[in-house]
């Protein structure tokens, strides 16, 4: 039997289970959402589809780094140059990997230069939560929000139960492998801080695949990758500070944060002939305020951010490096004026500020054409927004919203959204959104990249069109949720390339690319002792010329138990199945491309944890328990079976 066939069978094997289980009596804990409207909302009332981590789901993914359990989320599918620390991009709902807005406490991280935000070196150590918000979300979010939004939320110290706590965790496994975090943190009277230091360092393994993989081009030609010898190593570091003060209804926020980057990769197939790297550094700063609360008829906010990204790196036969700084500033108003009785409806006013600066130098001693420089290259965007909603009190809802964006280099644009939602019965709920969102070319595309990359200043942003329309089922006491949701979009000028006399420079593609599928997604407990989740997501993404986009596989799934052995020992059990795709093979000897057929690929991950003391537990990870060999991306390794053990505690 095929492996997708077994997942598959344990995907619905599941979900069909646990309904029929006896009933547990105790509800879960409401959870609010930040990404989904202009202010939290409980999860019960939102009507976009979003999943929500937390650390509790961390562990039993045996998730050491931001990507590994975002690879367990419906709709989510990779592309990753290696190992640990090589570039790591998500496809989320088959939209581009520059297509989803990543916002870190309130913060859009994603880079200057416009392109993806990189997950490879992000670990969980400071991370509290994260939600994965799907669809079209230009409308609250701006640009690069166009298949959706993560948001990720770290350790704050807020409403800790004391004035002084330490977290810690270490952890060491395969590739050499070292990690280690600590977290000061407290609360006392509303005053609230928390510093927080974390190191990463792995030799990891080859960029370029060690293990052979052979191909078909959709020409019928044979391909093959592999034989790299060599490793690539990773090392980042990272400190931050937050200081605070919070009444409930009026706080103040500092937030400080740095980190240093070196990730080592490959670009040739002779990867032993030099050790390609790169060195970034990040520091961001942050201040935030707030007035007022949802219990009163005017609350106000604002805050003012300052991310500054330097990098550099150094290759065979070129170095290059960027300077980026980014500017946000904004102020929210929120009229709350229908506060109490069985409807509640709000409306928020947001006006934000937006300046991007970027330079870049790209050096090529042996070819002196390619050599190129950008200096003071600035990209300033003014947008106001506005967003109405109505809750009540059966978690029916309806928000509206939209954003008009003045920009100094591309073509003003607006943006609008509209998401419902309607409790059928007690134990079905219908949701459905329509919104449309825009993507910006990024720097490169729009002022090129070397002297062979040329600008084209002619370049327009990509335009979305999309909705989903859901039926959520629930069991009484909410512990079973099951979600099936279809969702479409369709994509105009998108973002391509063309190559004339040599030259080659982005272009906006005419006709329209459609992306079609389907999210099956189950949550519950199964027990007091035993929890579980399963996903399926059916995806089918074409250009204008009905071509499969790379990279986004048809069908995806995830499966995964977590049992309770006894009150110290815990187990957890992960499938994790990758469709069919295509991909991108650019053969080095001929300088051109092919597109190549992808097989599919099933891992299995086990892991446990034992509560040594009331403050400390040891957890294992064994990870690709069958070592199964495979690539995310066309000629880019992964790891095999491999191990780790770490140790973490709360005092």
């Amino acid at each position: 039997m095929k492996l997708n066939l077994i997942t598959s069978a344990l995907l619905f094997s599941t979900i069909h289970s646990s309904f029929a289980v006896e009933p547990i009596k105790t509800e879960l804990t409401p959870i609010e959402v930040y990404s989904a409207y202009a202010i939290p909302v409980n999860q019960d009332q939102t009507a976009s589809s979003l999943t929500v981590l937390t650390e509790k789901d961390f562990a039993g993914r045996n998730a050491a780094y931001v990507s590994d359990v975002l690879k367990t989320v419906p709709g989510m599918a990779f592309s990753s140059y290696g190992g640990r620390g090589t570039l790591n991009n998500v496809y989320l709902r088959g939209a581009d990997a520059n297509h989803v807005a990543v916002i870190i406490d309130g913060v859009k991280v994603n880079p200057v230069t416009g392109y993806g935000f990189d997950f490879g070196g992000l670990a969980l150590s400071n991370i509290n939560r994260i939600e994965v918000l799907r669809g079209e979300q230009s409308a609250l979010w701006g640009s690069d929000a166009m298949g959706g939004v993560i948001y990720i939320t770290t350790k704050s110290g807020l409403y800790q139960d004391k004035p002084f706590n330490l977290d810690f965790d270490v952890g060491t496994g395969s590739h050499d492998s070292t990690d280690g975090s600590a977290t000061v943190s407290g609360y006392n009277n509303g005053f609230y801080y928390a510093l927080h230091g974390d190191s990463h360092r792995t030799r990891g393994i080859s960029a370029y695949s060690t293990d052979t993989f052979r191909y078909r081009t959709e020409n019928g030609d044979n391909v093959s990758t592999g034989g790299a010898k060599e490793r690539d190593k990773f090392h980042r570091d990272n400190a931050s500070l937050r200081l605070g003060y919070d009444t409930d209804n009026k706080g103040i926020e500092v937030f400080a944060s740095h980190s240093t980057q070196n990730s080592h990769y490959d670009t040739g197939y002779n990867d032993t002939d030099y050790d390609n790297y790169s060195h970034t550094r990040e520091t961001l700063l942050k201040l935030s305020g707030y007035l007022g609360s949802e219990q009163e008829l005017f609350k106000q906010k604002a805050s003012v951010s300052h991310i500054k990204t330097d990098s550099n790196s150094y290759e065979a036969y070129s170095d290059s490096s960027y300077h980026a700084k980014r500017l946000n500033a904004n102020y929210q108003l929120d009229v709350n004026f229908d506060r109490t009785g069985p409807i509640t409806q709000a409306l928020s006013i947001l006006g934000e500020y937006q300046k991007s600066e970027y330079a870049a130098n790209y050096n090529y001693p042996f070819y002196p054409l390619y050599s190129y420089a950008l200096h003071d290259k600035k990209l300033t965007e003014k947008s106001i927004a506005a967003e109405y909603r109505l809750f009540t009190e059966q978690d029916n809802s309806l928000s509206a919203s939209g954003r008009f964006s003045d920009s100094s280099e591309f073509e003003n644009t607006f943006t609008g959204r509209i998401a419902g939602a309607y409790r059928l019965s007690p134990n079905f709920k219908a949701h459905a959104s329509l919104g449309s969102a825009v993507q910006n070319p990024t720097m490169t595309e729009y002022y090129g990249y070397n002297g062979s990359y040329i600008a084209n200043l002619a370049l327009k942003p990509e335009r979305s069109r999309g909705g989903e329309l859901g039926l959520l089922m629930e069991s009484g006491n909410k512990v079973h949720s099951l979600d099936v949701t279809y969702f479409a979009r369709n994509v105009d000028r998108a973002i391509s390339y063309e190559t004339v006399n040599g030259y080659t420079r982005a272009v906006n593609l005419e006709g329209t690319s459609k992306i079609r599928g389907l999210e099956i997604a189950y949550n519950g407990k199964l027990s007091d002792d035993l929890t579980a989740y399963a996903n399926y997501t059916f995806t089918r993404a074409k250009d204008a010329q009905n071509a499969e986009l790379v990279r986004r596989p048809k069908h995806t799934a995830n499966w995964g138990l977590a049992y309770q052995i006894t009150q110290q020992l815990g187990a957890n059990v992960n499938l994790s199945y990758v469709g069919k795709r295509i991909d991108s093979y650019y053969d080095e000897n001929t300088w051109t491309s092919s597109r190549v057929k992808m097989p599919s690929y099933t891992l299995l991950n086990l892991g446990t944890d034992y509560q040594l003391t009331e403050n400390i537990n040891l957890y294992v990870h064994l990870n690709n328990l069958f070592d199964k060999k495979y690539e995310h991306t066309v000629g880019y390794g992964q790891d095999g079976r491999n191990v780790y053990v770490g140790l973490k505690g709360s005092f």
